[in-house]
C-alpha cells in the first residue's frame, strides 16, 4: 500500500485530534484522560510537522513510535477497562500503521537523499561555498 506524505499527515492529524478529544466523550479515569490527551496532542504535532517538512521521514518514524506508545498505554497506565482504552488501541494502531507505511514509502523512495541541500550520508545541511 503506497501512501503519500500529505495523506499520511492529514490522517494522522485527524486521528490525533480525535484522540485528544476522546476524554470528553468517554467516562474514564484521570490517567486515561491525560494519556489520550497528551499522546493525541503529540501525534497531532508530529502530523503537522510531517505536513510542512521538506523531508518528513523522521516525522513519520516518530508518528509510528507515538502510535505504538498510544497502543500499549492502556496496559501501562492501567486504564484498560475504560472507554479511553478503546480509543487508545484503535487510534494507536491506525497512527502506527499510517506512520510506518509512510516511513517505509519515504525510505523506499529515498526521500532524504533527494532532498535539496542535504547530504545523503550525514543528513546535515550542505552550504554552497562560492
Amino acid at each position: 500500500m503506497k501512501i503519500s506524505n500529505s495523506s499520511a499527515g492529514a490522517i494522522a492529524l485527524i486521528l490525533g485530534i480525535v484522540t485528544m478529544t476522546a476524554s470528553v466523550w468517554f467516562d474514564t479515569t484521570p490517567v486515561g484522560s491525560g494519556v489520550t490527551l497528551g499522546l493525541g496532542a503529540i501525534a497531532a504535532i508530529y502530523a503537522l510537522w510531517s505536513l510542512i517538512a521538506r523531508d518528513p521521514t523522521k516525522d513519520h518514524w516518530s508518528l509510528s513510535v507515538v502510535g505504538l506508545i498510544l497502543f500499549i498505554s492502556p496496559w501501562i497506565g492501567q486504564f484498560a477497562g475504560d472507554g479511553a482504552a478503546w480509543t487508545a488501541w484503535i487510534a494507536g494502531a491506525l497512527i502506527m500503521l499510517v506512520g510506518s507505511s509512510a516511513y517505509l514509502a519515504d525510505e523506499f523512495a529515498d526521500v532524504t537523499a533527494s532532498t535539496p541541500g542535504r547530504s545523503p550520508i550525514t543528513e546535515t545541511v550542505v552550504l554552497d561555498r562560492k
